[in-house]
């Protein structure tokens, strides 16, 4: 039976925990491990890990003083290698698994060998129904609305992988902060490497509360320091424009078109957020390209 590890990092989130917890430690598959790396949380957010890992020895917490996510994420990995295990699933503290994810996961990979990584698709949720929230319920759809085969444009990051061939993607690199979960899924495409999408499940992905203002700020922080994620890969920008908003090949597909007449409304926010998205990004570009 293979080895799987689920690894995640959080910070403040305490009001979310526990539902995540609950769905990793209470899979079907039993031969797993999960780490957490705790990126100096203010709340109580350790205290709840602390009390899951009292009642379940699989279950591994690092503690470390707040910096970046990308830094958590690779500490969090980093022990995966002392664990020795097979898979590696990289997780947000905002996701729940279904029970038999594990199980189905690990079937799928025994009897398709040449698959070095899979994407998930999230199915997103949210207990609020004001409308931008809404809106970006209705975006993850759209993007998750996608077949077996992963374009070479995809946005989508795989996050299911033998550990072997995530070692040969380059890892995630804990000195990009922006968009660093998805580079190593390009780069393993770049080299040949085959990504299919896991269409026979899925994690939940809870979107929360959402504003327009909350989304903008978000991204303008991750677009100011886009240009260290760039500038640490081969033709980082040229790679980063294909799939830019509205370059990207599943916003056309049919089954998404379809879509868009069902929720015409829903889709003109999405379109709304992306210009605006478009325009602050753009503005992050150029004021980092005349600041240095």
């Amino acid at each position: 039976m293979k080895k799987i590890a689920i690894v995640l990092s959080t910070y403040n989130n305490e009001k979310i925990i526990r539902k995540t917890l609950l769905s990793c430690l209470h899979q079907n598959y039993k031969n797993y491990y999960m780490v957490i790396c705790d990126d100096g949380s203010s709340d109580s957010t350790l205290a709840i890990e602390r009390e899951f890992q009292q009642e379940h020895s699989n279950l591994f917490i690092i503690s470390l003083p707040h910096g970046e996510r990308g830094i958590a994420r690779k500490t969090a990995i980093e022990k995966v290698k002392e664990l020795g295990c097979d898979f590696l699933y990289i997780m947000d503290s905002d996701m729940q698994l279904p029970p038999d994810f594990l199980e189905k996961i690990n079937a799928y990979l025994d009897k398709n060998s040449q698959v070095g990584a899979l994407v998930i698709p999230e199915i997103p949720y949210s207990n609020f129904n004001n409308f931008f929230t809404k809106v970006k319920v209705f975006e993850r759809k759209i993007i998750n609305n996608g077949e077996e085969d992963i374009g070479k444009n995809s946005i989508e990051a795989a996050r299911f992988w033998k550990y072997s061939e995530y070692l040969k993607s380059g890892e995630i690199n804990f000195s990009q902060i922006s968009f660093e979960e998805t580079q190593p899924t390009i780069r393993y495409l770049s080299k040949g490497g085959i990504i299919k999408r896991a269409s026979f499940t899925g994690v939940f992905h809870d979107e929360g509360y959402l504003t327009l203002k909350n989304i903008l700020k978000k991204k303008l922080y991750y677009f100011s320091v886009m240009d260290k994620t760039l500038e640490s890969e081969e033709n980082g920008f040229l790679k980063a424009l294909s799939r830019w908003y509205f370059f990207r090949p599943i916003l056309y597909s049919k089954k998404n078109i379809k879509e868009y007449f069902k929720h015409p409304i829903l889709f003109l926010g999405m379109i709304y957020m992306y210009l605006l998205l478009s325009i602050i990004g753009v503005y992050a570009i150029i004021k980092n390209s005349s600041s240095k």
